[in-house]
């Protein structure tokens, strides 16, 4: 029976980290059934930028949870480094939560969400994943991209922009395409959680925005989501209409005409960059 490394996770975080069984089994998912996880397409971009190099140095920079970061040392990643806008006291638990696996070294940071505390050129890989639309200061947080990276290291950006028709964030159609305005009557009107305040969180901007941005500090800007598009695969992780996604996998498959619709799909889809000085 194939085992969802997802659920694994879900296991090990609500136990602390304390059961060995249950890391060991994580380790095998991940080595056997990575495509069932949901961080599988980000997970495939991120083991080519490392190249098995396993003392590597990787920051993921707007860590979350650190489930990336922790999927990559249960796999024998050493050196890992997370930072998130969390508390102290969050970025503890995670901490805690690796020293209850085995593993001694601190890897989360918390932070004053405008400058980071590491030195320049101090990472070979830094992943953003899901992060920049909810930055206020984007050209800074580039800049401290480009400050923190070796000369030869790679960034890996994974986001939404302000044409992806849906908004995972809000579960909403379209409503970021109107003026603050509009969106926030009905974020107001459909979406009435003060836990999270969409109006003040969200901060999505064009394709046109970010390549200006990021043109200005870095040299090579490598868009890779036509090529996600056409390997994306919907096993164990995909919320949608599963047979609508095999339908459009075979479309984006079809000589001649996939490419010309993957091109067209990569312009509404999260944008896919490897960014390099």
């Amino acid at each position: 029976m194939t085992v969802n490394p997802d659920d694994i996770w879900r296991k090990i975080k609500i136990l602390e980290g304390r059961d060995k069984k249950l890391i060991d089994e994580l380790r095998a998912a991940l080595i056997n059934n990575i495509e069932l996880s949901k961080l599988f397409v980000i997970f495939k971009y991120v083991k080519q930028l490392i190249k098995e190099n396993k003392s590597i140095r990787i920051f993921d920079y707007g860590c979350g949870g650190g489930q990336l970061l922790t999927y990559l040392r249960v796999l024998g990643y050493t050196n890992l480094t997370g930072i998130d806008v969390k508390s102290q006291e969050e970025i503890d638990k995670l901490n805690k939560l690796h020293s209850n696996m085995g593993f001694d070294t601190c890897v989360f940071y918390t932070y004053n969400g405008t400058s980071l505390p590491f030195d320049d050129s101090s990472f070979d890989v830094i992943i953003s994943q899901q992060v920049i639309e909810h930055v206020h200061n984007i050209e800074k947080y580039f800049l401290e991209c480009e400050r923190v990276l070796s000369p030869t290291g790679k960034i890996l950006l994974d986001f939404p922009h302000r044409l992806v028709p849906f908004d995972t964030h809000t579960r909403m159609w379209f409503v970021h395409y109107f003026p603050i305005s509009v969106r926030n009557y009905f974020y107001n009107k459909y979406r009435n959680n003060r836990a999270s305040d969409y109006r003040k969180t969200l901060n999505l901007k064009s394709m046109f925005f970010y390549n200006k941005l990021l043109n200005n500090s870095f040299s090579t800007i490598v868009n890779m989501t036509s090529d996600r598009i056409k390997d994306f695969t919907y096993r164990g992780h995909y919320e949608g209409n599963t047979k609508l996604r095999i339908f459009i996998d075979k479309l984006v498959n079809l000589p001649i005409i996939g490419v010309y619709l993957r091109k067209v799909m990569s312009t509404l889809a999260n944008s896919t960059l490897i960014v390099s000085k």
